[in-house]
């Protein structure tokens, strides 16, 4: 089974304002609310291609109650642990036709909802995998601020797969256990080996270096213009440019791009396979307000070109 772990859900509320005047009266063109949240949005995707998840984290309130119902509206599976706050409500903008996000810090998070998670995860065996996603909430003990390592402890001890798409300051630690995919961007590369990324060259040198530090596989992004592979074979890999329309949705590619990968991998085992479907998925989202259904991404699947950096 594989379980997607979202720490600090969302509701998104997406807003269109056309001709936007800055400091007075606006009025909204088009509008719509969904769930959020890097690794719910995964489960969301693998849905899409048939592939069962459940949908575990911390929800709470009035949000968490839409997230729930929502996700079982789509049979997604879920199985969260109920907090005493609630979830946050995060404003995504297309202000004439360029995309402005405003995010929320989310819920105080305490001890025992932590624990209460963690012992939740254990029930993870041989075989499944942890897909774990997005930023950590404001915790009440700043001594679970290990929380991912923490998660991925469990995983090992269980022999369970876990993939991980969480911030820079977690993600180096995690790198070195092993995970089957990691998804950072530029900036990411970045704040992990303390330099300055100006170049594709850049990106291939560190990449091969998450390699090094012992990832299994890792996808970079390097904002619209796409993103860059690598394998254990030593080698890296980019996907040809695919004209995008129209672009609104550039925020949810990255979840997309894991759901793309994990779906295909497990069922080929074959990485350059998963990560082409990562990148139909990925170029799919970035032409919809939502997230892609499975034949837009298959329709994209035909415009995929993968060759070799490096």
């Amino acid at each position: 089974m594989i379980y997607t772990v979202t720490l600090n859900p969302s509701v998104d509320v997406f807003l269109e304002v056309e001709n936007f005047n800055f400091g007075d009266k606006n009025h909204v063109s088009n509008e719509f609310t969904l769930p959020g949240g890097k690794a719910i949005n995964v489960s969301r995707v693998l849905n899409q291609l048939n592939i069962p998840t459940i949908a575990t984290g911390f929800i709470g309130g009035h949000q968490g109650a839409f997230i729930e119902e929502w996700l079982e509206k789509d049979k997604i599976m879920t199985d969260f642990v109920e907090i005493k706050g609630s979830n946050r409500t995060n404003i995504k903008l297309l202000l004439d036709k360029n995309e402005t996000t405003i995010n929320s810090k989310g819920p105080y998070i305490s001890h025992e909802e932590i624990n209460e998670l963690l012992y939740y995860l254990s029930r993870v065996g041989e075989g499944d995998t942890i897909i774990m996603g997005g930023s950590v909430p404001p915790l009440k003990d700043k001594l679970d601020n290990d929380i991912y390592s923490r998660m991925v402890s469990i995983a090992k001890a269980n022999r369970a797969n876990f993939i991980a798409d969480i911030p820079a300051e977690y993600l180096k630690d995690v790198i070195k256990e092993k995970p089957i995919l990691v998804k950072p961007n530029s900036d990411d590369l970045s704040i992990i080996f303390d330099v300055k990324i100006e170049s594709l060259e850049d990106i291939d040198k560190y990449g091969k270096k998450i390699i090094e530090m012992g990832a299994q596989n890792a996808i970079v992004s390097y904002g619209k213009k796409g993103s860059m592979f690598f394998t254990r074979d030593g080698h890296s890999y980019v996907a040809e440019e695919i004209e995008i329309k129209n672009l609104v949705n550039s925020v949810s590619c990255r979840d997309a791009m894991i759901g793309g990968f994990i779906g295909t991998f497990v069922r080929t085992s074959d990485p350059l396979e998963a990560y082409k479907v990562a990148v139909a998925a990925a170029t799919a989202t970035a032409e919809v307000l939502d997230l892609p259904s499975r034949e837009e991404i298959e329709e994209k699947i035909k415009k995929v070109v993968i060759n070799q950096f490096s």
